[in-house]
């Protein structure tokens, strides 16, 4: 039952976070700066293996679209994403998680979030897979994707790693 009451908590702190929406609490300062990314230097890191990027996107949007090659399909959205981010943080530092979304938004937000929480570090990829306005995104970049089938498989790999 705790268990449960701790999922709600942080689904509704994260949706707090994702909207936008505010309690007139502010962020406490001292946390670290966030990394920011380009899509082509993250592409780099995950090939070198000395990143994971997470494609914070919804099911729906994955389908559509693909993901780029060495992301997992980690949605926010999902009711045990807190599960799996803290699954994630026993393995990997902060500074070794990236996320990526359609346009950035989400991901600043989600790192934004984790950071005032004190989880500072975590990587942002703003630019998205679409662009942002600023930076034309994965996509436009023509970074190399891969279908939702071998992102769910290249993810379940870590998962197995956890329970043998």
């Amino acid at each position: 039952m705790l268990a449960l009451i701790a999922q709600r908590v942080w689904l509704l702190l994260l949706l707090i976070a994702v909207t936008g929406f505010t309690l007139g609490v502010s962020t406490p300062a001292g946390f670290a700066e966030s990394v920011v990314l380009t899509a082509p230097r993250a592409h780099d890191l995950i090939k070198e293996k000395e990143m994971i990027l997470l494609d914070i996107r919804t099911p729906e949007e994955w389908a559509e679209t693909g993901l780029a090659e060495g992301a997992w399909p980690v949605s926010m959205h999902e009711r045990d994403f807190g599960k799996r981010f803290t699954q994630l943080l026993q393995t990997y530092r902060p500074d070794q998680i990236g996320l990526i979304c359609a346009t950035g938004g989400r991901s600043t937000r989600l790192v934004d979030f984790l950071a005032s929480k004190g989880i500072p570090g975590v990587v942002n990829v703003p630019e998205g897979m679409f662009g942002n306005g600023k930076q034309p995104g994965w996509v436009a970049r023509n970074l190399p994707m891969a279908t939702l089938d071998a992102a769910f498989e290249d993810y379940r790999g870590f998962e197995q790693q956890l329970d043998p």
